[in-house]
């Protein structure tokens, strides 16, 4: 910027951003290595507890289970960049029947798979520009009846039931909320599965292997390239 730009009052126009929350584990790692050298877009990865050795990306701290703090998140964000669209990576599981669980564990999958994503749509409504996205992750356990996973399963059947029902909102602002229904991935909480249930998940699974982040991936690049009311409320599979 010139010494005249800068007397007149011209301002640099900010830089598009994509913000990645949970990205320092498990899917998050990897999903976000993938997108962040294939978008124009500035990625902006958030952590929790253990900020990731790399210098790669600036990344940012934040519990999405303080609620209180996530409005903040986002202000500081729209300070220097237009916010484009929001990826929740974050997730919280356990494996337990409901009679052995307690209340601590419930809780927290609950507040973490459900009440946190909706107060990160309705700031993210509020802070992206139009034509922005919220793409919030889901699972085919929502929709199995598995041992010990009844917690999790009600949390992102909920969470995808929320994505539906906010979409007229969503719409009305010019904006568009979305989910993706992950199949068995080749990271994270896939392994924290008893080893006898995932062996028996892999044989059923297609190819027999678990899913390759470039599947998961391709379709959010995908989805960031289409149009907010050819996404709105939708929920994609991958399997």
């Amino acid at each position: 910027m010139g010494k005249c730009d800068f007397e007149m009052g011209v301002v640099a126009p900010k830089q598009t951003a994509l913000i990645v929350i949970g990205a320092s584990g498990g899917v998050g790692v990897a999903l976000l290595e993938y997108i962040s050298t294939r978008i124009d877009m500035i990625c902006l990865p958030t952590f929790n507890i253990n900020k990731p050795d790399t210098s790669q990306f600036s990344w940012i701290q934040y519990d999405s289970n303080n609620f209180e703090s996530t409005r903040s998140l986002f202000e500081e964000i729209a300070k220097m960049h237009e916010i484009s669209a929001v990826i929740d990576v974050s997730g919280a599981f356990f494996a337990s029947k409901l009679q052995k669980s307690n209340s601590e564990e419930v809780s927290q999958v609950i507040s973490t798979n459900l009440i946190a994503p909706l107060i990160l749509a309705k700031n993210a409504q509020e802070f992206m520009k139009i034509g922005g996205k919220v793409i919030f992750m889901s699972s085919i356990v929502s929709n199995m009846q598995i041992i010990g996973s009844s917690v999790y399963a009600a949390s992102k059947a909920g969470l995808e039931r929320g994505i539906l029902a906010l979409s007229p909102e969503f719409s009305q602002t010019g904006h568009a909320i979305c989910g993706v229904r992950l199949g068995y991935m080749d990271y994270g909480m896939t392994y924290k599965i008893n080893e006898k249930v995932r062996q028996e998940i892999l044989v059923q699974s297609p190819r027999e292997r678990f899913i390759n982040i470039s599947v998961l991936g391709e379709k959010i690049l995908e989805i960031l390239s289409n149009e907010t009311s050819d996404i709105n409320g939708m929920l994609y599979e991958i399997q």
